[in-house]
């Protein structure tokens, strides 16, 4: 990798986490604002319909957004072409739902579901009108324009979701949070992109895209059904307000196990596909990436399961009591699903989507299977599943790597283990000691880091050094 790349791609991973982080952080407070305004209900049944659009989304991309990021001599036809189809099949999805939203409505059996379906639509037209733009800007690396694009439109989404919330609008306020956020991020988009499509189509590149994006569609369909079909199940066969408990629990633990994740795999599938001929220095990469957010995850996640019920009742308040313990098993599967994502995009990056649908397609009949047979049992059951699938999701995605980036699964499993140890025997010591001593759970937090630090200094844990060499490269270079 060049000096130039090695650049382009700290300072890119910097902004995907400013990105990232800065979103996260808003949806933090705006979210903690927003569960005190409304009920969980309200988050419960706009939950129950988000997999309607998010697989619409999916399908509106078409896979195209993948494909033009992997393919190294896209040209201005292929721009074009993608964008057509996008737009064109955006609105069939959308006229779809909405003829369709008050069936929807009733086979969930809430009647208001079917007016806020048809609302909250609107999000797969929006969307797929700035998807070419977003894809332009991440082969750039000008994740810079993307991060302030998504922050500027997060907080106008934030200050209607609010003020709809205080004059009583319920579930009404989540759904324009939705419209607005992906109304003024992907307008954005599209001017810092500075791309507007042209009037060509291309047959043959339309087919060339489609070769790549096809399974990279169904694969990215299915992994999307699975993440949101558990609000909409939860919603069926319990309450609503159950799933809104679930879903509140579920945001938690996503802050703490995927953020940081996806936001390198922004910055790392370019990357790793220009790395796709050199199997030694993705493997080599891969390792790297691989430790490296374990080191920051797995304290993250040991010490919220410690922490999970004075945060969340102090953050949120007694009538999300319910969430605490579903958060704290959330957390558990929070360790493999943390380390998945680096393996799949390293195999899609050297153009294995084949394998990867057919991969996908066995881990999304465990996930909805497994939940399916939860939900007939109870709530418990539900949770317990969802650990099991990510346990099956990172073992998948690790064969997978061995086979094709020659990275095997013991060797996954070992890179990973000592920072492992560290912080869950840490976690234990701590628990421990906040049971005897009653010790205040913010001194916790503090006393358990500091800890972990000296640990993984004495342990000369590869990760600790490699995280701090690339915040001093990031300081430099802003310096």
């Amino acid at each position: 990798m060049t000096h130039t790349t090695g650049v382009s791609v700290t300072k890119g991973a910097l902004w995907s986490a400013v990105d990232k982080f800065g979103i996260v952080a808003m949806q933090f407070v705006i979210n903690i604002v927003l569960a005190r305004l409304l009920t969980p209900d309200d988050f419960g049944l706009v939950g129950m319909i988000l997999i309607i659009v998010a697989v619409s989304t999916i399908l509106a991309d078409g896979g195209f957004g993948s494909a033009l990021i992997q393919k190294s001599d896209a040209t201005a036809e292929d721009y074009s072409t993608a964008f057509w189809v996008n737009i064109s099949i955006s609105l069939l999805l959308f006229a779809a739902i909405y003829l369709s939203a008050p069936l929807i409505a009733t086979l969930l059996g809430y009647p208001i579901l079917g007016a806020l379906l048809r609302t909250l639509a609107i999000v797969i037209v929006l969307n797929s009108i700035g998807l070419v733009g977003r894809v332009r800007l991440r082969r750039q690396f000008a994740f810079r324009q993307i991060a302030l694009s998504n922050i500027v439109a997060y907080i106008l989404s934030a200050i209607v979701a609010i003020a709809m919330s205080k004059r009583g609008f319920g579930a009404w306020s989540l759904v324009a949070m939705h419209i607005v956020n992906a109304l003024f991020s992907n307008l954005f988009i599209i001017i810092a992109a500075g791309w507007l499509p042209t009037t060509k189509f291309s047959l043959s590149s339309l087919k060339r895209l489609f070769v790549y994006g096809e399974y990279m569609l169904i694969s990215d369909l299915l992994s999307n059904i699975c993440f949101h079909i558990q609000s909409t199940l939860v919603g069926k066969y319990f309450t609503p307000y159950t799933a809104g408990q679930y879903a509140q629990a579920k945001k938690m633990e996503e802050v703490a196990c995927i953020t940081l994740p996806s936001a390198m795999n922004q910055v790392l599938f370019p990357l790793y596909s220009r790395l796709q001929h050199d199997i030694e220095s993705l493997r080599s990469r891969l390792r790297v990436d691989t430790q490296l957010i374990a080191f920051v995850i797995f304290p993250l996640l040991t010490i919220l399961i410690i922490i999970a019920k004075p945060l969340i009742l102090l953050l949120f308040g007694d009538k999300w009591m319910e969430s605490i313990p579903m958060f704290q098993v959330l957390c558990l599967g929070g360790f493999f699903c943390s380390l998945q994502y680096f393996n799949y995009h390293a195999v899609a990056a050297i153009g294995k989507s084949r394998v990867l649908f057919f991969a996908g397609v066995f881990k999304s009949l465990v996930t909805i299977g497994s939940i399916m047979i939860g939900v007939h049992i109870s709530m418990s059951a539900v949770l317990v599943a969802m650990v099991a699938s990510n346990v099956v999701n990172y073992l998948t995605n690790g064969i997978i790597a061995q086979r094709y980036i020659k990275y095997s699964l013991s060797r996954q499993l070992l890179d990973v283990a000592p920072i492992f140890a560290t912080a869950t025997i840490l976690g234990s010591m701590v628990y421990y000691l906040a049971l005897v001593w009653n010790i205040n759970w913010i001194v916790l937090v503090v006393l358990y880091s500091a800890l972990y630090l000296v640990a993984s200094h004495a342990m000369g844990i590869r990760a600790m050094s490699e995280a701090i060499r690339v915040i001093k490269r990031g300081i430099n270079r802003d310096l």
